[in-house]
């Protein structure tokens, strides 16, 4: 009895070892069917390219155009992207997001000689100062929550001079290329197919001291193949800014034109983004445009809600109330919504600054797919 009494001990000793190095081996995967269907969770980020670019837009004569840049690099270096990204990685390791819609995934690049003071064409600056995009990367995979790029809008793409003594003729050019990115749980990836991009045929063009500039708006968007019978497309895109009145004309002329991408859909859409338009109705019509045929996820769980979500302060040095609520989870049809909440509306840090891993908050929500449809396949 004693040796059958010990082995029988052992035994479900080892059998609570086995479930426990089980469930810490195989991760949860949230794109599974539950209670009530199949859930996809998701988390939409503006992860803020370092400068607001105030100083480049007021410039009103060459050499103050050149100080505003050289101010905005300046900037960029300050808000450090590579704390931020490690905050970013934990924020997505906290929440664990199917899908990631990100919005100023900037590309920084520069050239020691500028050739830009000079005239030459730009942009053409190729050596990498900042990869936002590699570096987040990085942190996610360090973090244990690797994500894999699955669609990708490549949108403006500028170049200007700075002042650094350093260079021979005094002078460094600057590169920004602007992204959006679709990211997806690594271990998912290869349910994603048909990857699409595309950028808005109505731009901002405004004027400089360098010539006339547009800071080119796209999106992107991506197929998630859940089962051979049910497939949605998850759409991701930033919007002009609301300044009146060209601004936000632009912005609303590049919301109809989403929408008209979105409608073209042969699948329910899941539409993710920083679109620049309070959602109180306060600044443009853009957000009530959208939600005459999109659900807002916000809204649906969590009704009287302000939900916030920008903007800090451009060095991300001091703690403010955010005031605008701008960055959306939006659906066709009333998609059921288990949860949506904010991501990194905490400072990260008490100092030294940055204290913000962006000056937007995110938004996660946890939808219910739509049932499936006879466009699916």
């Amino acid at each position: 009895m004693r040796k059958h009494f010990a082995w029988s001990a052992r035994f479900r000793w080892a059998l609570v070892l086995i479930i426990a190095v089980a469930g810490v081996l195989v991760p949860a995967v949230s794109a599974q069917a539950g209670e009530g269907g199949p859930k996809l969770t998701v988390l939409t980020r503006n992860i803020y390219q370092g400068t607001d670019l105030t100083n480049v837009v007021t410039a009103t004569t060459f050499p103050g155009f050149v100080a505003a840049v050289t101010q905005d690099w300046g900037n960029v270096v300050a808000t450090d992207f590579p704390a931020r990204a490690r905050a970013l990685a934990a924020e997505v390791r906290q929440v664990r997001p199917d899908v990631i819609g990100l919005q100023e995934v900037s590309l920084w690049r520069d050239q020691l000689v500028s050739d830009t003071v000079t005239g030459a064409p730009a942009p053409n600056a190729t050596h990498v100062v900042y990869d936002f995009l590699a570096i987040l990367q990085a942190k996610l995979a360090t973090a244990g929550v690797p994500y894999t790029v699955v669609s990708m809008s490549t949108n403006a793409d500028v170049e200007a001079p700075r002042i650094n003594p350093a260079s021979p003729n005094g002078f460094t050019d600057v590169r920004l290329t602007d992204r959006d990115v679709i990211l997806v749980r690594t271990p998912l990836a290869d349910k994603f197919v048909d990857p699409a991009n595309g950028q808005y045929a109505v731009q901002l063009i405004a004027p400089s001291p360098a010539g006339p500039v547009s800071f080119t708006r796209g999106w992107a968007s991506i197929d998630y193949q859940q089962s051979a019978a049910r497939r949605v497309r998850i759409f991701n895109t930033h919007l002009e800014v609301d300044a009146p009145p060209v601004a936000g004309q632009v912005q609303v002329a590049q919301g109809a034109e989403a929408l008209a991408v979105i409608a073209a859909s042969p699948y329910p859409v899941v539409a993710l983004g920083d679109y620049n338009s309070d959602a109180n109705g306060s600044t443009t019509p853009t957000y009530g445009l959208l939600t005459r045929s999109l659900t807002d996820a916000w809204a649906t769980a969590r009704p009287g809600d302000p939900g916030n979500s920008c903007c800090q302060a451009e060095l991300l040095n001091s703690v403010q109330r955010a005031t605008t609520r701008i960055d959306l989870v939006l659906t066709t049809g009333p998609w059921k919504v288990d949860r949506v909440q904010p991501t990194g509306d905490q400072p990260f840090r008490t100092g030294p600054a940055p204290l913000w891993a962006s000056d937007h908050f995110g938004v996660t929500a946890r939808l219910e797919l739509p049932k499936p449809t006879r466009c699916a396949k």
